[in-house]
């Protein structure tokens, strides 16, 4: 390239990246809608989540541009781009995070408080994306609502491209060739898609929390920059209002047709990234009717507080959640409204008028700065050392290190979920399927004794009947290749028995009877049907908080009140299934009521052991002791199961 284009390109930058954009603050505007409607439960938004993706691809677009000028402009400094990053993101982020820290003294559970203050040392750390990564079990996790920094996750993974980009970028702009430059990124951009597509793959939530994963994201916004850098000129109206709509309609329709089950991100960003692009894209190349929308004040004035908005939404839906709350149309209006509201303030108190102070360096300004940094590490150090202030509660038997525990176990160590048979038949091979019910039942064998070899197969708890029936129409083209994954198994041909859990969501007993004959077609191994155990409203750890709000702080009146917390339908759907099996008289199927040995004629479904344990870590799973309790009754009803020869 020669110096008289460099210089050229020197000026197409400061006119094009640095001159302030109003339709890319409009896009701003449309992404943190996007999220905040789906977190405030608009159905017609399932994929709503999308608008972080659009936000990446405006960070790596944008900080591209602001790298590349300055170091053309031979003013670039590391110290002056990450001191300015921090001045812009820390004062709203810290003053958020003081605020939950304070809310959450109130509001929340000793064990939930602790991993509230872990999140927040994650946090100021840069890895929230990690921690959550490591503990959340998943974006879209049933225990994500209780967690009121979740969102800080994407912040985290814009921090860690920030410490890593502009130093790469500075290495790739010293490539005389344009094309190899942008050849770079592109190979860059495609590797972190296939990465990122590998581990949706194989059921990793890392894609959704790591930088690896999402750095495509970003770099999508790298190499829209470069590209934009040959499109000067006029003429282009048509080209522009294209784009605009295109990328229009594939940020809504991926907001629209995406949701929690979806395969996500991996191959399935590329459409809202490139619909971010594009709409980029055409408002670099000309004036055309999406940009204008984009561009008008009242969308303009929501994107230039986005950011605010974006901190402040999620503690009001998390802690709304948390105190369950249900979310009517006024409660959805309500978090919509308040989420604007304290975005503005927000905006206006720390991202403009804090941050203008701290630029001046002015003393007040950064005595608070310090003071505030301070605090977040010393009250989360202080709130997770004391196991999140249990004297707040009389009655907090589970710690935070023990429910992260339980949870780590219950998901990621279960050696049944990774095992494989071993050849030759020297050991008894037993294969578990069902969903994450199985995990309590396969727990509950392996930690009573049971010989042999176990293997569970995950069914997830979107397919009733171990697989084989969808529990919602849309999931039937998943549930078929649930179960064809079982049926088609070695470990079902090889298996010398077969033991079927998982949390009953419905009452179809003809396709319960069809799993059952699909099963003997390949395997005429003995059968064990376990029936569902029982379940809660609530998780147990929030109902042993509101006994002691009441005065009942034994495990005896606390397991009174739980009592009201019990699913009715468990019983009934336990009692069909009795009658069911007994009429039915399956050969070689034994069909055992896990409530019964749970819970007995009285159904005295304990949540706490009499010494103190919690015997559920949420409203649906087992704690170890739990499991060890449930399986410990079980080899003393059925000790044929536990024999070294498989029941007849």
């Amino acid at each position: 390239m020669s110096a008289a284009t460099e210089s050229g390109l020197a000026a197409d930058l400061r006119n094009r990246t640095l001159a302030y954009r109003p339709d890319i603050d409009g896009l701003r505007a449309l992404a943190v809608m996007l999220v905040v409607l789906n977190h405030a439960g608009l159905a017609w938004l399932p994929g709503g989540f999308v608008g972080v993706d659009v936000f990446c691809v405006i960070s790596g677009f944008l900080i591209t541009g602001l790298i590349a000028v300055q170091r053309e402009e031979g003013r670039f400094s590391f110290a002056s781009f990450y001191l300015r990053r921090a001045q812009r993101l820390l004062p709203a982020l810290y003053a958020m995070m003081l605020v939950v820290l304070v809310a959450g003294w109130w509001l929340m559970i000793p064990s939930d408080y602790s991993a509230l203050a872990e999140s927040v040392l994650a946090a100021v750390g840069l890895a929230a994306n990690v921690y959550f990564w490591l503990t959340s079990g998943g974006y879209f996790s049933p225990d994500a609502a209780s967690l009121p920094l979740l969102h800080v996750w994407s912040l985290s993974l814009e921090e860690q491209f920030y410490l890593v980009w502009p130093a790469a970028l500075m290495l790739l702009i010293r490539v005389k060739s344009a094309r190899a430059r942008l050849a770079v990124i592109l190979i860059a951009a495609a590797a972190s898609f296939a990465l990122a597509q590998y581990g949706v793959a194989q059921g990793s939530t890392a894609p959704y929390f790591l930088l690896p994963q999402r750095a495509g994201e970003f770099l999508a916004g790298a190499i829209l920059f470069f590209l934009s850098q040959g499109w000067r000129g006029q003429g282009r109206g048509a080209a522009a209002a294209g784009a605009g709509l295109a990328g229009l309609a594939l940020v809504l329709a991926s907001a629209a047709l995406l949701d929690a089950r979806s395969s996500f991100p991996g191959l399935t960003a590329l459409a809202p990234c490139l619909g971010a692009a594009l709409l980029i894209a055409a408002g670099g190349l000309a004036p055309n009717p999406v940009t204008h929308v984009l561009a008008s004040l009242p969308v303009v004035a929501v994107g230039r507080i986005s950011y605010s908005v974006y901190l402040w939404h999620w503690p009001l839906v998390s802690f709304l959640r948390y105190a369950r709350v249900e979310f009517t149309p006024v409660v959805t209006a309500g978090v919509v409204g308040g989420a604007l509201v304290l975005g503005w303030a927000s905006w206006a108190l720390f991202e403009r008028g804090f941050r203008l102070r701290l630029a001046r360096r002015e003393r007040p300004a950064l005595a608070a700065a310090g003071l505030t940094a301070a605090l977040l590490i010393a009250a989360p150090v202080g709130i997770h050392l004391r196991d999140g202030l249990p004297g707040r509660f009389p009655y907090a038997l589970l710690t935070q290190e023990e429910l992260m525990a339980e949870r780590a176990r219950y998901w990621r160590e279960l050696p049944a979920a990774k095992a494989s048979f071993s050849e030759g038949e020297a050991a008894r091979r037993t294969l578990i399927v069902g969903n994450s019910h199985a995990y309590d039942l396969a727990w509950a064998l392996t930690e009573n004794g049971y010989p042999g070899e176990v293997k569970l197969i995950g069914t997830t708890q979107l397919c009733a009947n171990f697989g084989h029936d969808p529990v919602q129409p849309a999931d039937a083209a998943f549930c078929d290749k649930r179960v064809k994954k079982v049926l088609e198994s070695a470990e079902l041909k090889a298996a010398d028995i077969v033991l079927l859990h998982d949390h009953w969501p419905t009452d179809d007993l003809e396709g319960l009877a069809a799993m059952i004959g699909e099963l003997r077609a390949v395997t005429d191994a003995p059968i064990v049907v376990f029936g569902p155990k029982m379940t809660l409203t609530d998780d147990v750890l929030a109902i042993s908080k509101t006994a002691q709000g009441r005065r009942m702080v034994t495990a005896r009146a606390i397991n009174r009140f739980a009592a009201g917390y019990q699913d009715p339908a468990k019983p009934a759907r336990d009692a069909r299934l009795k009658t069911f099996f007994a009429e039915r008289a399956l050969p070689g199927v034994t069909y055992v009521s896990l409530l019964d040995l749970q819970c007995g004629e009285a159904l005295a479904c304990d949540i706490l052991s009499p010494d103190g344990q919690y015997l559920y870590f949420d409203a649906y799973h087992f704690t170890l002791a739990g499991s060890r309790r449930v399986g410990a009754r079980l080899k003393a009803a059925y000790p044929e199961l536990f024999s070294a020869a498989p029941p007849g």
